[in-house]
């Protein structure tokens, strides 16, 4: 899922994207939605938006 290069990711802007979506992930993982479902919605162009509360 990372992709490194001794230890290190090969770009900033690679590891900031890498964390805004396992960031995103998470989110929808603590409310309970089914990721890998998100997952294909967000490929389909209808990407589930975390609820606020």
């Amino acid at each position: 899922m990372k992709q490194k290069i001794s230890g290190c990711f090969r770009t900033f802007d690679g590891a900031g994207a890498f964390c805004t979506i396992r960031s995103y992930l998470e989110t929808l993982r603590k409310q309970g939605v089914d990721l890998l479902h998100a997952l294909v919605q967000s490929f389909q162009g209808k990407t589930p938006q975390p609820t606020m509360g």
